[in-house]
């Protein structure tokens, strides 16, 4: 990951998968969390919703699949793949099931919370959107209350995306944004047929 132009540029290598890929060719992608209490934002620990804004190239390969940042609860650590703990992740992630040189790909939030126990996250909202390789900036919104369970998106101001699809997380704050994207999965098989990259700017975290 780089800042190019106030924006951080991510780097995917050609097949490259999730950081556990023991066999993936090249690395990509990257992950880490933005800790409201660190950033000395405790009261957003009451946050309703993540913005974002990102921008797939024109030459992007959507390869199988892959994820994208979004929010998270508890632990940093016990949000992902392999122990859940008391902590939850919302991340977006885009699904390709359209084969190879496709210019868009099925959008969705891919959920881990406590009711899941450990092993894979949920598919949520698969299809209810798509995401463009058409090289322009799209701003991305994630509202998730942690009472009802409700995620709802919106995309370009305009809502894709409304239902109940996390469960058990109304005792768990929120803790901050789960910068997480890579292609995955955890095989080279997820990967781009090339080297690519994706930007991201404008993250912003409101408590209305």
């Amino acid at each position: 990951m780089s800042p190019q132009g106030g924006a951080v540029d991510v780097f995917y290598g050609q097949g490259s998968s999730a950081p556990s890929c023991e066999d993936c060719p090249s690395q990509g992608g990257g992950q880490f969390y933005g800790d409201f209490t660190t950033a000395g934002r405790a009261d957003l620990a009451e946050a309703r919703s993540l913005q974002l804004t990102v921008k797939f190239p024109s030459a992007w390969d959507f390869g199988k699949g892959g994820k994208l940042p979004g929010l998270y609860g508890g632990e940093p650590g016990e949000a992902g793949g392999g122990h859940h703990g008391q902590a939850w992740s919302t991340r977006f992630m885009w699904r390709n099931d359209n084969g190879s040189g496709a210019r868009s790909a099925n959008g969705e939030v891919y959920v881990y919370d406590p009711s899941m126990g450990d092993g894979y996250g949920e598919d949520v909202g698969r299809g209810a959107w798509q995401w463009q390789a058409d090289d322009q900036w799209h701003t991305v919104q994630q509202t998730v209350d942690r009472d009802t369970g409700r995620i709802a998106v919106s995309i370009d101001g305009q809502q894709v995306f409304d239902e109940q699809g996390i469960r058990q997380i109304a005792d768990i704050p929120f803790a901050g944004v789960f910068f997480s994207t890579f292609f995955g999965g955890h095989a080279s098989e997820w990967g781009p047929s090339r080297d690519v990259h994706a930007q991201f700017r404008d993250f912003s975290v409101t408590t209305s």
